[in-house]
């Protein structure tokens, strides 16, 4: 038995142990059991409007307009998109209109004593794989990047159809499974993307994550480096990630172990991240993605233009009350060149009545922030300067930004 396997054993093992300490912590039934299909209202939804730009002392380019908007279409159905002005990694100039992403989502959610089942459902063009909401692990997830709007024949994103079942039990041990019916491009075909089991859990100022199975792939396999074309495709191993937290703060190591059949080789991979708290400094950076790049140097901004909702009051009516809410995040990801081409709105939890049919809507937003920056590299932990400089030369840096919303129901 090779040295992979052995390690997916054990972690299995040590799963198991864990799971067994905590199985007596089951809690009582709550008003929350049965079936969820979230809605805040038939047609309602968001935009914005924003651009970037990237500077040196010797350019000043215009770049990435685009247009995000979600739409409730019913209970458990949306619709999601980020149109882009042109095909163009560097300019604004000609107008070339394509989709960033583009897909209908139908979704649910069932709760039980036991656990909590989410289901989801894609069609179109992604860019993100995170359901039902993001684990710490998952911060560290490849980014898909701009190379198709670079290059000739280049894919990146997930196009056509993708499934995601995730179970995950009180006792913090799950498993979670995401395929993929490749449409709408080049490729064809069906595959797992991931098809693990996992275990979370935070002990007090601690934070522990483990997943064993078909884990997602992280390195490129294109034509051309960082190509994405690797995106889809997975392998046996094991991750694992232990941290700390304090005050709103996180920070905490990954290590990863996936086996690459195409190369016959084993794919290691080491990382560090850091959770921001929220401030008024990571509300400045983001809102504006504000970030050095090393190739081309220089700055990146991404200007805000206008942004506004549709089919929401603007305040509670008057003679009703607060009957129920949903608590939502909304999630970007991006690279260090600032161009998020992905959006995310995760529906965390509910409390109450919140059948929007029958109720009157108000949404409540926080201000986007810089949640967390995550960088993963092929070597394994420095131990001395030289090793440092090398880890961080192979590195990549995925960065989150998040905005918090309530969705609160009167009647």
């Amino acid at each position: 038995m090779d040295r992979n396997k052995i390690s997916l054993l054990l972690l299995i093992l040590i799963i198991f142990l864990a799971t067994l300490t905590t199985a007596a912590e089951v809690p009582a039934k709550n008003e929350q059991e049965g079936w969820w299909l979230p809605s805040t209202g038939r047609f309602n939804g968001h935009w914005d409007l924003g651009m970037g730009a990237h500077f040196w002392n010797d350019h000043f380019n215009l770049r990435n307009l685009q247009l995000r908007t979600n739409v409730d279409l019913g209970p458990g159905l949306r619709l999601n998109s980020i149109l882009r002005s042109n095909k163009k990694f560097e300019t604004i100039e000609g107008f070339d209109p394509t989709f960033d992403e583009l897909y209908l989502e139908g979704y649910a959610f069932h709760q039980s004593n036991f656990g909590k089942l989410s289901l989801s459902l894609k069609t179109g063009r992604m860019r993100y794989l995170r359901f039902p909401e993001p684990d710490l692990i998952s911060y560290f997830d490849h980014v898909p990047g701009t190379e198709d709007l670079r290059f000739e024949d280049a894919e990146t994103g997930y196009n056509g159809q993708l499934l995601t079942f995730d179970y995950e039990t009180k006792t913090g041990l799950g498993y979670h499974a995401t395929g993929i019916n490749w449409d709408y491009g080049d490729r064809d075909g069906s595959n797992w993307i991931e098809n693990y089991i996992y275990y979370r859990d935070s002990f007090k100022a601690l934070d522990f994550e483990a997943r064993a199975g078909k884990l997602a792939l992280r390195h490129s396999a294109g034509e051309y480096t960082g190509s994405g074309s690797h995106l889809g495709y997975s392998g046996d191993g094991f991750n694992i990630y232990l941290g700390g937290n304090w005050r709103g703060y996180r920070a905490g190591l990954l290590y990863e172990e996936i086996e690459n059949e195409q190369y016959n080789e084993i794919d290691r991979r080491t990382g560090f991240m850091v959770e921001f708290a929220f401030s008024d400094i990571t509300e400045l950076l983001g809102k504006l993605r504000f970030d050095y790049t090393r190739s081309p140097e220089g700055f990146v901004a991404h200007i805000p233009l206008a942004s506004g909702d549709f089919g929401y009051l603007s305040k509670k009516p008057e003679g009703t009350e607060l009957v129920g809410e949903i608590k939502a995040e909304r999630v970007m990801t991006y690279w260090q060149n600032g161009q998020a081409r992905n959006f995310y709105e995760h529906r965390i939890a509910k409390w109450g009545f919140t059948k929007a049919e029958e109720a009157a809507v108000v949404m409540e937003v926080d201000p986007w922030y810089l949640q967390l920056e995550a960088l993963v590299s092929p070597n394994d932990f420095p131990t001395n300067w030289d090793e440092i400089k090398e880890w961080e030369s192979g590195r990549q840096g995925p960065a989150q930004l998040k905005q918090p919303v309530t969705y609160k129901f009167y009647k």
